[in-house]
């Protein structure tokens, strides 16, 4: 164990294996249900972005941060057309390879493409990107809410995401205080407490389809 990671109070090697491990069994389950779920994804979609363009999250927003969805998560195409439709400066994730984070600024012309190619429910890997300029990394310090994937997110904020630490990694740019917005599917929204870490990033808000709730 690093100095650093006892700082951060990171448990041992055991403890961090088996929280690993329940995590990755949640993803598995996660995934399960997802798939055997018919409701639309776009419909879906639709509704998280109509509450969220009714909510006090976006007030005095000029840039945003959000996510391309694929597979089984809910549609994204109808919240970045809501950033698009309100002026607001949008950044959606370049993956790069490894730990590489990166952001690119999306326009009308590039939202247009992505919901073009936005992938069926079986999904592939990665998500789609546009071919815009890559940022780096310190771009999403200049963001004024940031909106990020979830498999599920308990009461207080704790999120199971897909696995690779992107988003925990990138989130370190941030700003103190800028909301964090975890979009999943009602049922993922629980009371039972998700496995953490202590570097993993809890969210501030919680948007579904049927309801968005501030932590």
């Amino acid at each position: 164990m690093t100095q650093d990671e006892q700082t951060r109070g990171e448990p041992d090697d055991e403890v961090a294996r088996a929280i690993m491990e329940h995590k990755q069994a949640e993803r598995k389950q996660a995934y399960a249900r997802r798939r055997a779920h018919r409701r639309s994804r776009t419909q879906a979609g639709e509704r998280c972005a109509a509450l969220l363009d009714g909510s006090a999250l976006l007030g005095g927003v000029r840039t945003a941060a959000c996510y391309v969805s694929m597979g089984t998560e809910i549609s994204t195409m109808p919240l970045l057309a809501l950033f698009a439709q309100r002026g607001v400066r949008t950044l959606v994730p370049r993956l790069g390879s490894g730990a590489q984070i990166g952001w690119t600024a999306i326009g009308a012309g590039e939202l247009r493409t992505l919901r073009h190619a936005e992938k069926p429910a079986h999904g592939t890997l990665r998500p789609d990107e546009p071919r815009g300029p890559v940022l780096e990394a310190s771009a999403l310090g200049a963001c004024d809410v940031i909106v990020l994937p979830a498999l599920r997110v308990d009461r207080h904020g704790a999120r199971l995401g897909r696995g690779g630490g992107w988003y925990d990694r990138a989130l370190a740019w941030r700003r103190a205080g800028v909301p964090l917005v975890a979009v999943c599917w009602p049922w993922e929204f629980a009371d039972e407490p998700v496995p953490e870490l202590a570097h993993d990033v809890p969210v501030s808000a919680v948007l579904t389809p049927e309801r968005l709730e501030v932590l």
